[in-house]
Order: structure tokens, then C-alpha cells, then sequence
């Protein structure tokens, strides 16, 4: 009769053990599916993308949507997957250009390269960040991916 009680002790022990383990697992299951929604900085990643935006300054030129819109969309996707040492500088591309586009979008000149010329005036202030930016993300893209990506896109004057 002595093994009885070790039996039921030893069942016991068996449920927390494996309890403990399938808790471990559901954590460890939950980190994995939460980071493979988070996109992949890699310089693989961000070259895709720049080679996508490649010539978006002659695009902002002329603003035509053709060739304009998937060059800034792709821009925009080159945000979350920049290694951390671009990230800040395509970051400050992607909003300036969003912001400038979003200005052009809502004027009321019927004229969008009016508008362009406008909404670059209003932001005098910010083209040296700009410029500053655009000059480190083409060093980087011709070191890291072999791209000529043309001229900054902050060489567009008021």
C-alpha cells in the first residue's frame, strides 16, 4: 500500500511539470507569431525597396502617378525593414516626401507643379536635413546594393 501514495504524487508532479511546459511553449509560440508579423531590417530588404524607388526625384519632377506612386510607396516600405544605421535618414525621406505629396494633393492651384514649388518653399527650412539625408541614403545604397538612385530628391529648388 506505500506505493499508492507515491503513485498519486508522482501523477501530481507529472500534471505540473507538463502544465509548466505547455505554458513555456504557448509563450514561446506567442513571441514567435507576434515577430513574424514585424518586418526584417535587413540591407537585402532595404535594397529591394530602394531599387523600386530608384529615380523618384525625376518622378517628383514631374509628378506624374504613373511612376510616382509605387516609387513613394515603395519608399514608405523601405522604412520598417532599413538597418538601424539608414533608418533614421530613410525615415526623414519617406515623411518629407509624404508631406511635401500630401500638400500638392490638398492646394488649390489647379497647377501641381506650382504646388510643388510651393510646398518646397514652405519647407526651406527643412531641405539641408533633407538634402543631408538623401546624400547618406545614396552612399549607402551604391556601398550596400550596387544602386545609382539618381540625383537627392531634395535637389528639386523652390
Amino acid at each position: 500500500m506505500a506505493l499508492g501514495p507515491d503513485n498519486g504524487s508522482r501523477r501530481r508532479l507529472i500534471i505540473v511539470l507538463a502544465a509548466g511546459v505547455l505554458v513555456i511553449c504557448a509563450v514561446v509560440a506567442g513571441t514567435l507569431v507576434k515577430r513574424s508579423g514585424e518586418p526584417v531590417r535587413s540591407a537585402a530588404s532595404l535594397c529591394v525597396q530602394l531599387d523600386q524607388a530608384k529615380n523618384l526625384d525625376s518622378a517628383l519632377t514631374s509628378l506624374d502617378p504613373t511612376t510616382l506612386t509605387p516609387q513613394v510607396q515603395a519608399l514608405r516600405t523601405a522604412v520598417p525593414v532599413a538597418p538601424k544605421e539608414i533608418a533614421t535618414e530613410i525615415s526623414t525621406l519617406s515623411q518629407f516626401i509624404g508631406s511635401l505629396l500630401t500638400d500638392v494633393d490638398e492646394a488649390e492651384v489647379r497647377d501641381r507643379r506650382q504646388a510643388l514649388s510651393d510646398a518646397l518653399a514652405r519647407r526651406k527650412d527643412e531641405i539641408d536635413t533633407v538634402t543631408d539625408a538623401g546624400r547618406a541614403v545614396q552612399r549607402w545604397a551604391t556601398d550596400n546594393c550596387g544602386l545609382d538612385l539618381g540625383r537627392s530628391v531634395s535637389s528639386v529648388e523652390p
